[in-house]
């Protein structure tokens, strides 16, 4: 049991023992169909606040060899499944959160997440491994010694790619990726790959190193949408538990429509219930401040699109050119498509416009003073 190779379920504890949890074990049920499988690659991208890191936590404890996690998943929905049993703490873990390294570590951010790896393994394995190789083949001799598969989880996958302005620390990482996930190594010792992000898998000459990865993000999420979030139905029961009004909480927190479900952010929903408050609980975050320069330069008229869905349009968007970053908006198309992956518009699939989603965001876009 370690930090970083097969964790604890001590995360995944705190979130059942929380004052407020909505099951979302189902996601494991799919997660375990496409084991060993060429769908075996996962890229999840949501806004902040949205559920991610929890499911990366819930996925580490119930993959983890370093951990009986029966009990925690006892009464939840996976626990009835076919499944459930065959796969439970079976498989080695890698879970990380890069945005803790690189807070800590910004240009050796690699050199430091295969040192911390690497450390963990020497204590369970010693010398039998030679640690002066690249990581695919370090993992590779730990499958053949153990037989054991790995399931590596990353949160915040993407910050070395949003906080990067070095393109040759950009490409290292992508290239490490590529070691972990696309390698003749990890052919055979990769059973699973998860990994989270704020925004989709970066457009860039390096994407080979991630386009065997099939993406769930806030304009498609296919049938994975009702597991970041939460559904209308679980808003309705939370708001019987606690006496609040249901159509104060969907005009507040409502109004992300992915693929047919209307989706609630979960983090002020949970904060409203326990306060027993209607308020504005998600905070501008430091992503939505490198796009704000367009706002308030009415970049193309954006400014003014912004204002006319603060009164009710809705605006055409061509989310197709969009190159997944922040740093590089290059049309009003773009900035709009970055402010739908940030949370702070919603997206109509069918007649291709963005708007306004709820009060919360509404709030959020006018602390920017555009009025």
């Amino acid at each position: 049991m370690g930090t970083y190779l097969n964790p604890d379920n001590s995360k995944f504890q705190e979130s059942i023992n929380s004052d407020i949890y909505v099951d979302k074990t189902g996601l494991i049920r799919y997660t375990n169909s496409v084991l060993h499988t060429l769908q075996k690659n996962i890229c999840v991208s949501r806004p902040r606040r949205f559920g991610k890191s929890m499911t990366a936590n819930m996925l580490a404890a119930y993959y983890s060899r370093g951990c009986n996690s029966s009990d925690l998943f006892e009464n939840t929905e996976i626990a009835s499944k076919d499944s459930y049993a065959v796969h439970l703490n079976k498989y080695n873990v890698i879970h990380l959160d890069v945005s803790s390294f690189w807070d800590a570590y910004k240009d050796n951010v690699i050199k430091k997440i295969q040192e911390y790896i690497y450390d963990e393994l020497k204590q369970v394995y010693g010398d039998q491994i030679d640690y002066t190789k690249m990581i695919s083949a370090v993992l590779m001799s730990v499958y053949n010694i153990s037989s054991i598969p790995f399931v590596i989880i990353i949160d915040e996958w993407d910050s070395v790619i949003r906080n990067g302005g070095n393109k040759t620390l950009v490409h290292n990482y992508l290239q490490f990726l590529h070691l972990l996930f696309k390698s003749e190594e990890s052919k055979t010792f990769l059973a699973l790959a998860y990994i989270t992000g704020i925004l989709p898998i970066k457009k860039i000459k390096d994407e080979s190193a991630l386009n065997n990865f099939r993406e769930f993000t806030m304009l498609k999420s296919k049938q994975l949408t009702r597991y970041f979030g939460f559904t209308e139905d679980e808003v309705k029961k939370l708001c019987l538990t606690y006496d609040m009004d249901f159509e104060s909480i969907k005009a507040w927190y409502n109004g992300y429509l992915i693929d047919g479900l209307h989706m609630y952010n979960p983090n002020s929903v949970v904060q409203a219930m326990l306060d027993h408050d209607y308020d504005f609980y998600w905070k501008n975050t430091s992503s939505f401040e490198s796009i704000n320069t367009f706002i308030t330069m009415n970049y193309a008229g954006l400014k003014d699109d912004v204002l006319a869905m603060l009164s009710g349009d809705k605006i055409r968007v061509n989310v197709n050119t969009f190159q997944n970053d922040i740093t590089t908006v290059a049309s009003k198309d773009d900035a709009l498509t970055a402010l739908i992956h940030l949370g702070y518009l919603a997206y109509d699939a069918n007649r291709k416009m963005a708007y306004m989603p709820n009060h919360e965001v509404s709030m959020a876009l006018n602390l920017l003073q555009l009025q």
